[in-house]
């Protein structure tokens, strides 16, 4: 069996498509050799559609801001009819077969198929794996109408008890309906591959410094380890299935284990720790994690299982420090405030003379995790990494990076920063649904050919200092593009949890200075060292197109030289005094007809340039350089 899938993270592979500046999309045009590439690269529609299995997926596959997935397989590809909405009408589908269909209405798809008896038949659906937001149903029933299997983390096995032709009915679980809403779903005779699971065992010792990879037991049960540790031992307990993407909620009880072999409780963790502030996009972690540090020497006894009951693998990580080098999830940048709900994230491109900050998040973090330095390197030419900061203990940074004013278009994949998250499918509000994303490997910065309006630097680039009960003052110097006069708010992003309270400066019209004032005490920082930026929109007036134009205007000016020379050729014809004269006034008339069309051609096009060239006011997320603050202790009287 032969299959290939490209796809865009998830765990599923690394293989993406370019995110970031796209000069001309349609500039490559790919063939067979594309699909042995390991480089980032945008794809031709034309191309996609005649290979990719799904119409749906293969045209969604090519917006340059989200990295789409699509998978060449070796079954026949069905399409739903749409007209199979009611159990007598079920289409006729053949085993081995690849079905996939769009929810137009509310009403279930249903399907019928022929199975012999002992025949086993597994059917398959991921939803993350193709950006869909579709949460499907599946159930199939015998000819009498009693079930047989039904659909649970995206699989169903069943084996035939008799020869019979069987129902597949498929629905939206909330029947949503659209063309987010679709799916794709394998119906195959191969048995699933039975998964590691062990069953509940006696307890197992286990080291600081050592991985268990092992999978849940069924039915919710547990296993047990005994970890000893000895005073003053550092250590994190980490568990890792649905970061590996599983569809998993592991649950962790750690209790301390007396010499008498009594138990008391220590901690429970079912969930990962909350990032805080919050990102900007809420990031999916069922996986416990705790830190501690010991007082004396000791044990636990640690007791870990599944709350879904699957028998997915799991890793129990015992590590005697944080990740190293830690895991970085960057997220594309977008306006914070009250007012700014929806999931549409903007690019990664920083505009000429401008800044651009991604979001980054660092998952599994501590009390005791160490601070992280946020570096890139392989950027794009005339852009510079300004770095930034995640403190001890903290989970979210922004790091940023500055253009030149002359800085040439194009893009590059950065690295230092291991993955990317972005947004597949927008939603109006997020605090009424969450986004639908995929992950994605190291993230593309892009350089516009656009000036941005401005840009923030603090007069002190040193690290601030303030004790925990002061306020401190920041003087800012604001770099303007010259025809960018507007006032400015940006909003302090980094500090603290809840964005909407957090500290503002205002920045008078045509000024080029500022000053940021931070209520240590009020915002209630402890003691220790934070990273901050500083974001806020900024409206002006663009051209687009400019470059284009001015090809166009060098294009129209060569159409009239050779227009000219086509009818100065014509008048020597015309004067011709030898037998090839007929045959030279033909040739001179066709060029001068070519040059005509081309000089009409070259018209229409710099009028329809010049018009999409026209100002039009534009949206820009204005950022400073990343400040870091070191809060001290209060002073004793």
């Amino acid at each position: 069996m032969f299959s290939v899938r490209l796809l865009g993270g998830d765990g599923l592979g690394d293989y993406r498509f370019f995110s970031g500046y796209l000069p001309d999309a349609n500039a490559h045009q790919p063939d067979s050799s594309w699909l042995k590439s390991q480089h980032p690269h945008r794809a031709d529609a034309s191309w996609c559609r005649s290979r990719c299995p799904h119409r749906h997926f293969a045209k969604r596959a090519l917006h340059p801001r989200h990295p789409r997935a699509f998978e060449i397989s070796t079954h026949d590809t069905l399409e739903s009819s749409g007209t199979n909405t009611k159990a007598d009408k079920a289409q006729k589908i053949s085993l081995n077969t690849l079905i996939q269909g769009v929810f137009k209405s509310a009403n279930p798809h249903w399907f019928i198929f022929d199975a012999k008896k002992g025949q086993t038949i597994t059917a398959t659906f991921h939803q993350r794996r193709f950006d869909t937001r579709t949460e499907l149903l599946a159930t199939i029933s015998e000819p009498a109408g009693r079930e047989v299997a039904r659909l649970s983390h995206g699989v169903l096995s069943f084996t035939a008890a008799a020869d019979a032709t069987y129902r597949l009915r498929l629905n939206e679980l909330m029947f949503r309906i659209g063309d987010e809403f679709s799916y794709r779903v394998t119906l195959s005779t191969s048995s699933l591959i039975a998964l590691p699971a062990s069953a509940p065992a006696p307890v197992r010792p286990i080291q600081i410094g050592q991985t268990i990879a092992d999978a849940f037991p069924p039915l919710a049960a547990a296993h047990s380890f005994d970890l000893p540790f000895k005073k003053g031992e550092r250590f994190f307990i980490e568990v890792h299935s649905h970061q590996l993407g599983y569809p998993t909620d592991a649950h962790l009880v750690i209790e301390n284990l007396k010499p008498d072999g009594t138990l008391t409780p220590q901690a429970e963790a079912a969930d990962a720790p909350a990032i805080t502030p919050a990102p900007s996009l809420a990031v999916l972690n069922r996986d416990p994690s705790n830190a501690y540090e010991a007082k004396a020497d000791g044990g636990f006894r640690l007791t870990l299982n599944d709350a879904f009951g699957t028998t997915h693998p799991y890793e129990l990580r015992i590590l005697k420090q944080s990740q190293q080098p830690p895991t970085l999830i960057a997220i594309n940048p977008q306006l914070s405030g009250a007012k700014t709900k929806t999931a549409a994230f903007g690019s990664s491109n920083v505009p000429r003379n401008g800044i651009t900050a991604l979001e980054v998040i660092a998952p599994n973090r501590h009390a005791l995790s160490d601070p992280i330095e946020l570096k890139a390197e392989h950027l794009p030419a005339g852009v510079s990494c300004l770095g930034g900061f995640i403190g001890r203990g903290q989970s979210l940074g922004y790091i940023a990076f500055q253009a030149t004013a002359d800085a040439p278009a194009g893009a590059s994949v950065l690295s230092g920063i291991s993955q990317s998250l972005f947004v597949s499918f927008a939603v109006p509000d997020m605090a009424k649904e969450s986004p639908l994303y995929r992950s994605s490997g190291p993230p593309a910065i892009g350089v516009s050919a656009l000036t941005a309006p401005a840009y923030v630097q603090s007069e002190k680039p040193d690290i601030l200092q303030a004790a925990a009960d002061s306020k401190l003052e920041i003087p800012l110097k604001v770099i303007r593009h010259a025809e960018f006069t507007e006032a400015l708010k940006l909003k302090v992003l980094g500090l603290i949890a809840d964005v909407t309270k957090a500290p503002e400066v205002d920045i008078a019209a045509k000024a080029t200075a500022g000053k940021l004032t931070l209520d240590v005490k009020a915002l209630k920082l402890a003691p220790g060292d934070y990273g901050f930026i500083l974001q806020g929109p900024a409206k002006m007036k663009v051209r687009r197109g400019v470059e284009e134009l001015t090809a166009a205007d060098i294009a129209a000016k060569q159409a009239i030289e050779s227009q000219i020379k086509a009818k100065e050729q014509l008048a020597r014809a015309n004067a011709d005094m030898t037998p090839k004269k007929a045959e030279l006034i033909q040739a001179a008339a066709v060029a001068v007809k070519t040059a005509d069309a081309a000089k009409k051609a070259a018209d229409t096009l710099v009028k329809d340039l010049t018009a999409k060239a026209a100002p039009k006011e534009a949206t820009f997320i204005v950022y400073s350089q990343p400040m870091r603050l070191r809060v001290q202790e209060v002073a004793k009287k």
